[in-house]
């Protein structure tokens, strides 16, 4: 006696994964666009103490300052005189740049720096501090 809901042996089921493997592609494309990256790290710098603590949401430019007065944009060196010319090629028309300096960096080196940022088009310049 054969039951209406019964199955004959030969018959396969097959589950078809192509939706499942589309949608894990389309979350970890998602995660990828969506992930922040950390781009002040590059270079070993000890940031200087400070009260306050102005936390950016994106910079999209970072300039460090190394304790040899060494001037790095993005974990690359660059001579002081091409800094103006890298940050305008960089930079886009309303962006911030995070000056990341050690804290044993010459006030003069500090100012030189950020006087370039400046000259280069960009507003939004913000000095790095460590939290107390």
């Amino acid at each position: 006696m054969r039951t209406r809901f019964s199955r004959n042996n030969s018959d396969a089921l097959t589950v078809d994964l192509t939706p499942m493997i589309d949608m894990v592609f389309i979350l970890l494309i998602f995660f990828l666009v969506t992930a922040s990256f950390n781009k002040m790290n590059a270079i070993d710098i000890q940031r200087p103490d400070g009260a306050t603590n102005d936390m950016q949401g994106a910079v999209s430019l970072v300039v460090s300052i190394d304790a040899k007065n060494g001037v790095w944009i993005e974990g690359e060196p660059v001579d002081i005189r091409k800094l103006r010319s890298r940050v305008k090629t960089l930079s886009g028309a309303h962006t911030s740049v995070m000056l990341n300096a050690d804290r044993t960096v010459d006030t003069g080196r500090l100012i030189e720096v950020l006087d370039q940022v400046r000259l280069a088009g960009v507003d939004n310049v913000a000095v790095a501090t460590a939290q107390q």
